[in-house]
């Protein structure tokens, strides 16, 4: 379980949920190289476009961090979320990729949290990226681990 997430109580349950998603590294390239700023702006934070520009192969940087967008959106209770992609924040950390969520975002876990009987803090994310340029693939990872009181 996430570090940040207490041990849950005895009167509690485990909850998970988790997204997934695949995206083709070519098919970014060309919403890159077709919309060029619109397409950076719109989709991705200014922190994530400067890790990203600084890579050797940007392409496949953007594409991994699309891909764990979509990941998160799954996440979610709402099959169809109003939340835009750039209110979704892959970090970069030591210890490896973390969510952070602007407001859009942030509610909407919120009401997700809500439905299963979570608070927000009761809840932590895990995060995790792949990308390979010869496969042409990349990979997000989402998943939200939570404890929930019991209604008995």
């Amino acid at each position: 379980m996430p570090e940040n997430v207490p041990d849950p109580p005895v009167d509690a349950d485990l909850a998970v949920s988790h997204g997934v998603d695949v995206v083709s590294i070519a098919r970014i390239a060309d919403l890159l190289a077709e919309f060029g700023d619109s397409f950076r702006d719109r989709v991705f934070t200014p922190d994530e476009q400067a890790y990203c520009e600084s890579q050797g192969t940007p392409q496949q940087h953007y594409a991994a961090r699309w891909a764990a967008k979509e990941a998160f959106l799954k996440s979610l209770s709402d099959p169809s979320p109003s939340v835009p992609t750039a209110a979704i924040e892959i970090e970069r950390r030591a210890d490896g990729p973390r969510l952070s969520l602007a407001p859009a975002a942030a509610d909407a876990l919120a009401a997700t949290l809500d439905e299963r009987g979570v608070s927000p803090e009761a809840a932590d994310t895990a995060v995790s990226l792949s990308h390979d340029l010869t496969a042409g693939y990349a990979v997000g990872s989402v998943t939200v681990v939570s404890t929930a009181s019991r209604h008995d």
